[in-house]
Formats: C-alpha cells, structure tokens, sequence
C-alpha cells in the first residue's frame, strides 16, 4: 500500500494494491493515489489541497458516491485538475481514519451545531502537514438535504485554496489542534472510583429500550460492549436486561433467519429491517455473548443463535483452514436487501419444491411475519417491489423443527442468487476477536469443534501474518503488508489467553506473552502511562493517536489493558502489576468524563480492583452500592421521598430538577424490580423555562400507579434526576425508593 507508482495496466494507481476497496476505484477516472509519502510530495510541488476519501468495501453509500461522482468524467477531471486525491481503506489505516474522523466531528460541530461523521468520509487536507481544513462525508451529485453537489464543493474549495489559502491554512490548524487534543490529551495520573462501573451500568438500565431491547433509537446498533458491561457490573437486572435485549435482536431481521449471522444494524428501533452488511468484527463480539447467556440461563433459542452465527463465519467468512475474512457486502447488483429480502410468491415456490405444503407453509409464512404488510422496500429504487425481511415472531417458533427445514430449503435457494462482495482481507486485530469468540463459545457451551477452530485459526495467523518485518495487519492473497496496531497485537493476545484458557497448554500462554511484551516495546509511552494506536515514525500522521474510547471494536487501551489482566491472573510476572497500575491511572480522568464511551475498560475494573486496589478509591463494586435503599434521600440540594402513591421531591432554592422530556437526562420515574410490572407517571408541568429547556422547582409530586394489575405490589422504582443551576445540569444521578404501587391514582391525583 505504500506504493505510488502508476499502474502501467491503464486506470490508476489503485491496481496494485491489496485492499478490496482500492481496487473498486482501480478504474475510475479520477487519478487516485494510495496513502503514501509520494502523494504528498506531489501535492506539496503543485501546491493543491489533498482530497482524502476514507472509505471500506462493504460501504453503501461509499459505492453510491463512486458511481454519482468517482465515475463521473466531468467531475474526475475537475478532481484531477485541483487536487491530489488519496484513496484509503479505513479498516487497513485505522490510525489515519480516526484522526480525520475526529475532524469530521470536530469541523461539523462548529459548523453545524452537531457532531456527525460517517463514510464516506470526505476531507480537504492542506499539503504540508495534511491537516484538515474541510471535512464532511457523502456529497451528491446534485444539491439535495442542504448540501451542495459535490462538483459545486470541489469549486468552492479551489477557489478558496486560490484566493484565500493563508486563511485556509490557519483553519486546518486550529482543527488540527482540535484533534491533538481530543485524541492525545495527557492528564495528570488519578484514581478512579470503585462505584464506577456499577454506576454506568445502572446508567443503561436507565436508557435501555424497555420494548425493543437494547439502547437507543434508530438507527439501532447492538453495542456488544454495553452488553459485556452490564454483565460485569450490572447484577441480576443487569442480566435480565441483557437476555431479553439478545432475545429481541435475534428474532428481529438484523439477525439473518436465513443463513445465519448479523447485520451490521438496524435501521428502525425494533430490529426489523436491517442495514445489511455482515461485519467479521460484529459476529465475533455477540456469538460469545449469545454462549455465555444461553449457558448460564439454560437457554436454547439463545444457544441456537450462538451456533448459527459461528457456522456462517465458518461457511461464509473463513479462509480454508485459516484465519476470517473482514465482510460481506450490503448490496448486490447495485442494490440494497437484494440477497436477503424474499417475496411470499417466491417463498411458496421455494417450499414447494421442498414438500412443505398445506399448514407447515402457512406456520412459516405466518411465524416469518410474511403473512402480514411488506416491509422492505429499497429506499434508492423506489420502484421496485416491495420485499420481506425474514423475522421470528416468537423465540420458540425458531426452534420449531418444521420451521427450521423451511429456512434450509430457503437458505438452499439463496445460495444460487447473485452472492454479495465479500471482502476478502484478513485483519490481524479482528481475527484476534474472531478466534476468541470461537474459542470462548466453545468453552461456554462445551463445543470442541469450536476450540479446535479457534487453535486452527490462530496456528494459521502465526504463520502468515508474523513476518521478518514484525507483526502485519493485514493480509490478502498469500500478502501480508501494514505493520500492526495496538488493537491488533493485543487482540491477537487475548485469543491465545482464550485458547490457554481450553488447553492449559504453556505454547498459548507463552505467546500471549511474548505479544505483551512486543506490545509494551511498541506502543507503551512509559512516562506518562499511555498507550499509542500506532507505533512512532508516520511523517504524514499530524498526530500520534491515543484513543481510549471504543468504537465499533474495542478500543486498542482496553484490549492491551485485558491482556495485562489476563496474564496476572494466569500468574505472570509481578512486573505486569505495575504497568496496569500506571496505565489505569493514566486514563482514570478520561474514564471519569466519558465511562460509557469506554465500556469495555469499565467491564475490566471489577477484576483489575482486585489485583490493583491502589488505583481505586474507596467503595464496594457492585451495582447495589449505586442504589439507595430508603424512603428518602438527598442529592445535590433534592430531598426526595415515597409519600401517598406518588415520589415526591423538594429542590433547596436555586436547585432546579431538568422536567420530564423523554431524554436519559430528563425528570423519569422507571420499575428497577421486578421487571414485568409497567407503570404510569403523572409528570407535573413545568414552571420555569431557560433557553427552551424547561425545569422544576420547590416541592413537586409525580404519582405513579402500576399497570395490569389487581393487587398492589412491592416494588423498587428508580427515579432520575438532573440538578440544574442557572440553567447549568449536572450529570443525571439515580435515587432507587422500595415502594408499594396501587392500581389506582390517589384521589385529587
């Protein structure tokens, strides 16, 4: 990838190189370059701005862009003329991606009042340093959502890099200021609270999706992360809200009913209609979370999903008798759902020819939802037919044997259509995660086949992604090339500790070792405790990163941070305590501002406090030491008491209490236990307003009774509260108060 040498086959400098999504663009007209020094060289003689596009193989609107614009003569010279441009491979260059990505987010701040980003990721670099001084993400070839077209960009930014390039100069270094300091900030070391954990994990019991399952709106991401937190930290209702929330994924269409898998997300809130592409890294995370929930509740419809998912990695995602692919394409033949979506004429079809007539035919059509309303429909062809994305309408219906022979006579005929782009790489790091969901799912649900996969896989990342040149992250076509990351050395890590973990054998825990080491070597800033994404010496980096916070895989911080625990409890040198004691109290701010940012770091505590009790303050770890247990309780100038069916509160003066707005962060009353009882709260109406944001204050009632029932019933209700200043709030706080709920709303209620 470091090559800018011009394809001599004709098209560009794409041609040669080993990404699936730089060989897309190999035969645009636009003259792309990969990301490497020459480039920048290039562009520094002509004293053009650098276009950078960030894209990945599997993106859809990454292809949208390419054919609207990339393909598109007119514009491809108005690129050439103007600009350098550089094609990279976000999932090879993830350094280079996140720096920009966080320009993205940084620059559409300021500019328009929210943070966004996305791929295509669309910057304007200035030559020197390649600091950003525009960034975006997809533009269209014509005006449209208040954008401009993207050939009306292109002119707008040449002609300001022509008649204003100081000016566009000073700009790309205040953002790229911005991002130093948002990506590689030091702070002073500190301790971090023992409660911390536990008070993020009561956090998403305050958020969670109470009908759906999982957090959030559309578009509705399953965030395996918050899930593993609530399992570490979120004692018995932390589990309860974890099983229901897989149980509903698995029966919506994010999970592939037909072949297995999951999409990458969903586009509504109820986990119905799915985006769909298939990430290696989304299916590695949630097979082990479907093992180890379907094995400590004895569940068989959360066990089967567990399976289905390894067996299409297995059949759809692997390299013979080697490592995963990274991904399997949203569209096909230009279109979305296009191999996943089915019409009920097609399906009879399909099931008459496999025997299943009569009522067997009527139970699938009626159990896959295919009975009712189409409920797909490409948004970017809307003249096409409507279609069916498959779904379960009950968990016991996926394990009805009947169904099940229906969905393999189904996934029989899917296999002759036109088969979506996989793109065939191998990532060091996602492998890493791949190989441990084998090995840790086999260990859950007592497989051998699936340990002996994981040992496979990693004897085969060993051998061909381990080179005389150090570690590589990326590997395509008996090529290794990129040197790894902090993410991809310690995630390979921590599946041979997951392997050690079945074995015992001393060959695993011995290279878990020996990566640690090479890690600390690499990446470990020793004086200051930090760890770096990449390793030192990429001139055209303005920034080193040093990112603790997650992303759509665990952050490279807490991945290295699980290996270092790991090892100790394994029983590896005493040395090892040190390092995660300074490198805990590195972060111990950043876990303070943004803990759910860094869930996966947050779900390490509970057993890094045991080995380094030094870096925490004082406080039981547990979800119980966040909840408040009593009729009363004070916080930040709020008494706030159960008195005649209703939670009653006094805000001191000058306290307010943020009302009731639908927000995580607004005035909300919710059952804490048990879970199946439903409420009504009568919010009172607000009496102060700043800003448009509207507030309580005094003394105010909300009563609450309980639904669906013909008795009273005790029960713990969690009440949020955000406690505001002169229109300043503070974090929302939780108060837990035992109650008895009536039927019925107290008269004058």
């Amino acid at each position: 990838m470091s090559s800018g040498s011009q394809d001599q086959t004709g098209g560009n400098r794409l041609g040669k190189e080993d990404s699936p999504y730089l060989l897309q663009h190999a035969g645009n007209p636009v003259d792309w370059w990969p990301w490497c020094s020459e480039a920048f060289e290039v562009a520094r003689k002509r004293n053009v701005p650098i276009f950078l596009s960030i894209g990945y193989a599997t993106c859809h609107w990454c292809h949208v862009m390419e054919h609207e614009s990339f393909e598109n003569a007119e514009c491809a010279a108005q690129m050439n003329k103007s600009f350098v441009c550089i094609k990279v491979d976000r999932e090879q260059r993830p350094d280079v991606d996140d720096i920009y990505m966080q320009a993205c987010q940084i620059y559409t701040q300021a500019t328009e009042g929210r943070a966004s980003g996305g791929w295509p990721l669309s910057a304007f670099l200035e030559p020197s340093n390649g600091m950003p001084f525009f960034v975006g993400t997809y533009y269209p070839p014509q005006p449209a959502w208040g954008r401009p077209s993207f050939q009306q960009l292109l002119d707008s930014i040449s002609n300001s890099w022509s008649t204003r390039e100081a000016a566009m100069i000073e700009q790309s270094k205040r953002i790229a200021d911005a991002v130093t300091s948002a990506i590689a900030t030091e702070h002073p070391p500190g301790k971090i609270s023992a409660t911390i954990a536990a008070r993020a994990a009561l956090q998403l019991l305050q958020i969670e999706d109470r009908e759906h399952g999982g957090f959030g709106t559309a578009p509705k991401f399953p965030q395996p992360a918050y899930f593993s937190l609530l399992l570490a930290a979120g004692g018995e209702q932390g589990g309860k809200v974890v099983r229901s929330s897989l149980t509903k994924m698995a029966c919506g269409g994010v999970f592939d009913q037909v072949a297995g898998g999951f999409h990458r997300y969903s586009v509504d809130e109820a986990w119905m209609i799915p985006h769909f592409e298939k990430m290696l890294y989304d299916n590695a995370l949630l097979a082990p979370l479907y093992a180890q929930v379907a094995a400590e509740n004895h569940d068989p419809f959360l066990r089967q999903i567990c399976e289905r998912t390894l067996q299409f990695v297995n059949r759809e995602l692997s390299v013979p008798c080697g490592g995963f692919y990274c991904a399997l394409d949203a569209d096909v033949g230009g279109k979305e759902g296009t191999g996943h979506a089915w019409s009920p004429d097609h399906t009879r079809t399909v099931l008459e020819s496999a025997g299943i007539l009569g009522e067997d035919q009527a139970l699938f059509l009626s159990v896959t939802g295919m009975d009712g309303a189409a409920n797909f429909r490409d948004p970017h062809h809307p003249n096409d037919p409507p279609t069916w994305v498959l779904q379960m309408r009950d968990p016991a219906d996926a394990l009805n044997e009947k169904v099940q022979r229906a969905l393999d006579a189904l996934h029989k005929n899917r296999m002759t259509w036109p088969q979506p782009l996989r793109d065939d790489k191998v990532l060091l790091g996602w492998n890493g995660l791949m190989i441990e969901g084998f090995a840790d799912s086999g260990r859950w649900l007592e497989n051998d086949a699936w340990k002996a996969r994981a040992e496979e896989a990693a004897n085969w990342i060993f051998d061909n992604l381990q080179t005389t040149d150090g570690w590589m992250r990326c590997w395509r076509s008996g090529r290794a090339s990129i040197p790894a990351t902090l993410e991809d050395i310690a995630g390979i890590a921590n599946a041979c500790m997951s392997i050690w973990r079945n074995s015992k054998e001393p060959k695993w825990l011995a290279r878990a070792g020996d990566l640690y080491s090479s890690a600390r070597e690499t990446f470990f800033e020793s004086e200051h405790g930090r760890w770096s994404d990449v390793r030192a010496g990429d001139s055209m980096l303005f920034v080193r990163p040093r990112s603790c916070n997650d992303g759509a895989v665990p952050s490279g911080t807490s991945l290295i941070l699980r290996v270092m625990t790991s090892l100790i409890e394994a029983g590896a040198d005493h040395s090892l305590r040190s390092d995660l004691s300074i490198s805990l109290q590195a972060i111990a701010t950043n876990l303070a501002e943004q803990p759910l940012s860094m869930a996966n770091t947050l779900s390490l505590l509970p057993l890094a406090q045991q080995i380094v009790p030094e870096v925490f303050t004082a406080g039981a770890v547990a979800l119980q030491s966040t909840s408040i247990h009593a009729k009363a309780d004070t916080i930040e100038g709020l008494e706030i008491r159960w008195k005649n069916g209703a939670v009653e509160i006094i805000a001191e003066a000058g306290a307010e209490v943020l009302a009731h707005d639908g927000s995580p962060r607004g005035l909300r009353v919710r059952v804490h236990a048990p879970s199946e009882i439903e409420i009504e709260a009568k919010y009172p109406t607000p009496i102060v307003t700043h800003d448009g944001a509207k507030y309580l204050t005094g003394l105010f009632r909300i009563p609450v009774r309980q639904r669906n029932m013909t008795a009273a019933h005790a029960v713990k209700l969690l009440v949020t509260v955000s406690v505001c200043r002169k229109g300043v709030c503070a974090a929302p706080q939780f108060v837990e108060l035992s109650v008895e709920l009536q039927t019925e709303f107290s008269k004058g209620d």
